[in-house]
């Protein structure tokens, strides 16, 4: 079995340096294989790089596994949706400083970067991407596409919705629940327990900006 990693970006080497740490001597997966369908490059770390075209013409879903490694959340869900209807199953990264409570549950395809916390009982839904130094409360749940920027604080019982975008060091109160399509602005701190959909927040405490329907967090 071998791993591909879905984006050959900042992110894509990002993972490409937790599965090292991973796996060092190679025992879970054969070898890693870039997927990028918009750049040029062939080769990326000793490995090769390929489009998703050329990948499912060559390896089926009893050859590889994949992990998205796109920062953008409406883009994880789309490149995730593009691989599952293949048939093709995603790998779970934990970087091994990083703590996952056993009692936590973690979906397909997410990604806990170093020194994160997953306390008791939190729920990752699918293809969610944590990065490093950030801490999910227990009883937490954060939906799927969603990626939780460094240093960011999820607490207790608090729950974020789909394609959710959390900047550095933003915080979310407990039992706070979070509707899909937001995204907290660097530094960004939610004190009340109902923020809708589609919306940016930004200060602290935070302020609520109406976001439109279909935009990206990275333009």
């Amino acid at each position: 079995m071998r791993l591909a990693i879905y984006g050959t970006g900042g992110t894509g080497r990002e993972v490409h340096e937790i599965v090292s740490a991973m796996d060092p001597a190679h025992e879970r997966w054969e070898g890693v294989v870039f997927v990028d369908d918009v750049t040029d490059a062939r080769e990326l770390y000793g490995s090769p790089v390929m489009s998703f075209e050329e990948l499912a013409g060559r390896l089926g879903p009893d050859d590889v596994e994949f992990v998205v490694a796109v920062g953008e959340p409406t883009s994880r869900e789309l490149l995730f949706d593009r691989a599952a209807a293949r048939g093709y199953d995603f790998a779970t990264i934990v970087h091994p400083s990083a703590f996952v409570s056993p009692s936590a549950r973690l979906g397909r395809g997410v990604v806990i970067k170093m020194q994160s916390i997953v306390s008791a009982e939190a729920v990752l839904e699918d293809n969610v991407f944590v990065q490093a130094d950030a801490i999910i409360g227990h009883d937490a749940r954060i939906g799927s596409h969603t990626q939780v920027s460094a240093f960011s604080h999820v607490a207790g019982h608090a729950e974020l919705g789909r394609r959710c975008y959390l900047g550095v060091r933003a915080s979310v109160r407990e039992e706070c629940r979070m509707g899909d399509d937001v995204v907290l602005a660097m530094g960004a701190v939610v004190m009340e327990k109902r923020v809708p959909s589609r919306v940016l927040a930004m200060g602290n405490p935070a302020r609520y900006v109406r976001r439109k329907a279909g935009s990206r967090v990275f333009s």
